[in-house]
């Protein structure tokens, strides 16, 4: 028997292995998961957080519940550990998936979760061919991340400044990759999803992003805020919300992609 995360188990990648070429001659390695559907299709962009390149595990209960719903999913990995080319990642999977004859490219989504989500906001503002994006748990901040945890989390400090430098020498590189200081150009739908137990990522870095999307022009914003749910969809005490969370983004797909 092959166990979920529901279950304790191991998580257990349904995505066929794709490679997608990056300038430089290297590529990309993604997961795609062609839904059972006749004819092109609307797609997700699934993006994965995680401080390396990424991590299709972290993703992979969104993906596959999205395949499912008759999207086809492309679930992304990142060229590398730094978040600074995460976005221009996001926009080449568009690239080879408008090649791609199963493809409606003009219905192609973005979801991301954690940096993913960041990735996600990112690619969003500087790519309007993404037609309609929603995040969970999103950090678009990392600025805030860094000095808020400086006395509330000692040890997440050490691990957000170890990653990505001295928020103080480095501040312009934090203002480079973080999402809330690029979020007033995106002009899609976007729904934002955030757990209020995320001990990650607080809400204030959705409920931010929200306000500033608002504030320049873009009134399609949805803010969900879900009461005992943490960063990584766990319901405290115990237990996952993954059908929960993707009955709200899997309904907004469908009408914004439709």
């Amino acid at each position: 028997m092959i166990l979920t995360p529901r279950d304790g188990g191991p998580v257990v990648l349904t995505g066929a292995p794709q490679s997608i070429a990056l300038p430089d001659g290297t590529s990309l390695a993604t997961l795609l998961y062609k839904a059972a559907t006749e004819g092109p299709a609307p797609t997700i962009v699934t993006c994965p957080g995680g401080m390396g390149t990424g991590m299709f595990e972290i993703i992979e209960w969104a993906a596959a519940r999205l395949c499912a719903a008759g999207f086809h999913v492309l679930s992304m990995n990142y060229r590398g550990g730094l978040p600074s080319h995460d976005h221009e990642d996001i926009s080449l999977a568009y690239d080879w998936l408008a090649g791609q004859s199963f493809i409606d490219a003009e219905r192609i989504g973005l979801f991301g979760v954690s940096r993913g989500g960041n990735a996600a906001l990112r690619a969003a503002a500087a790519d309007h061919r993404f037609k309609a994006i929603a995040t969970f748990g999103t950090v678009s901040d990392f600025l805030q991340q860094a000095f808020g945890t400086a006395a509330f989390a000692p040890a997440r400090h050490r691990l957000i400044t170890g990653w990505l430098g001295d928020p103080v020498t480095g501040r312009a590189f934090y203002e480079s990759i973080q999402a809330i200081d690029q979020v007033q150009n995106i002009v899609q739908p976007l729904l934002l999803l955030h757990g209020e137990h995320d001990m990650h990522a607080p809400v204030e870095q959705s409920i931010m992003v929200r306000d500033k999307v608002l504030a320049a022009g873009n009134a399609d914003v949805t803010l969900e805020l879900f009461p005992v749910l943490g960063h990584f969809g766990e319901v405290v005490p115990s237990g996952f919300a993954y059908d929960h969370l993707a009955s709200r983004f899997i309904h907004f797909f469908r009408e914004k992609l439709a």
